[in-house]
């Protein structure tokens, strides 16, 4: 049976955006809610989905039955192909559901069915090249082993920074010391904050980081440099294993503002504005899943990029 409505979710570990969308493609409902990351915090993730779905159902005037009879796609940070997905999926209560990852939907967002590198930075990161049809992925590995220039990576470099200057290794900047002070002078009340806190409280820190750097604050300003390395070295890992093009780049994310005006001019000459959102790429993808299916008739307009 064909479905009456489509469900579209971005979501990740500051918040999610989700949409209610009907068969042509014209959007009835669509609102922000609470974090969405179902590899680091599943019960939340599915209590702010459950609640997000009510709500964008009511604002679209449908009774909540009526998802029974709609097609979702979830574009969500984690464990998209796992025990997780799977559980999630019969927790919603969707006619069918489809889930993939975050970058997933990002990546066709921004590219549309066309060419680039594209480069998530968020509260995590992750980065993204299709040239020809092959898509190549370095990173978004997670905050323990990867999401290297993300907000959470921008955190920890602060508050370890924070403690360099404690110990007396590096001098104390305004940056560590306003950090310092926000946890009442104590070293070991970081230690503490860091054992259990989340990707976003964590990422936190980015803005006071990204204001001190304006402020010409050399703590903030050592950080900074060494997340435009990383960017930069990454960008052009793509481009080699992508066969040495120089494609139009995507910076996606809360931190995308912050990063490209500290890129060399070479690499901010290939920055472009994104297509779309990743809440259109989840729109994108889901109808592209349901015409392969002969679900619905008319596909989902999507701009192209090369």
């Amino acid at each position: 049976m064909s479905p009456e409505h489509i469900f579209v979710a971005d979501g990740g570990g500051s918040g999610c955006r989700v949409s209610l969308i009907d068969r042509q493609g014209t959007t009835l409902a669509t609102l922000r809610g609470g974090a969405a990351n179902i590899g680091s915090d599943y019960p939340s993730a599915q209590k702010n989905l459950l609640h997000a779905i009510e709500e964008v159902y009511h604002m679209a005037g449908l009774p909540q039955k009526q998802r029974q009879r709609d097609f979702a796609l979830f574009g969500l940070a984690g464990d998209g192909e796992g025990a997780s997905a799977r559980q999630l999926a019969k927790a919603l209560g969707f006619g069918k559901t489809h889930i993939v990852s975050d970058i997933d939907i990002a990546v066709e967002g921004a590219l549309g069915d066309g060419n680039g590198f594209v480069v998530g930075l968020g509260t995590g990161s992750f980065f993204v090249a299709r040239h020809e049809g092959a898509t190549t992925r370095i990173g978004g590995w997670g905050p323990q082993l990867g999401d290297e220039c993300s907000g959470v990576w921008l955190g920890l470099a602060a508050l370890r920074a924070t403690l360099h200057a404690h110990d007396r290794l590096i001098d104390h900047s305004p940056l560590t010391s306003g950090i310092l002070a926000r946890f009442k002078g104590s070293p070991r009340e970081i230690v503490r904050f860091a054992r259990s806190a989340t990707s976003a409280d964590m990422a936190r820190f980015a803005p006071d980081i990204a204001k001190a750097n304006r402020q010409g604050d050399p703590v903030a300003t050592e950080i900074m440099g060494q997340g435009v390395h990383l960017l930069c070295q990454r960008i052009d890992a793509l481009s080699e294993l992508s066969g040495g093009v120089d494609m139009s780049c995507y910076l996606l994310g809360g931190l995308a503002p912050i990063y490209e005006p500290l890129l060399p001019q070479n690499y901010r000459s290939l920055c472009h504005k994104p297509a779309g959102s990743a809440l259109d790429g989840a729109a994108s993808l889901a109808f592209k899943h349901l015409i392969a299916a002969d679900s619905v008739s008319l596909s989902y307009p999507a701009s192209n990029r090369s």
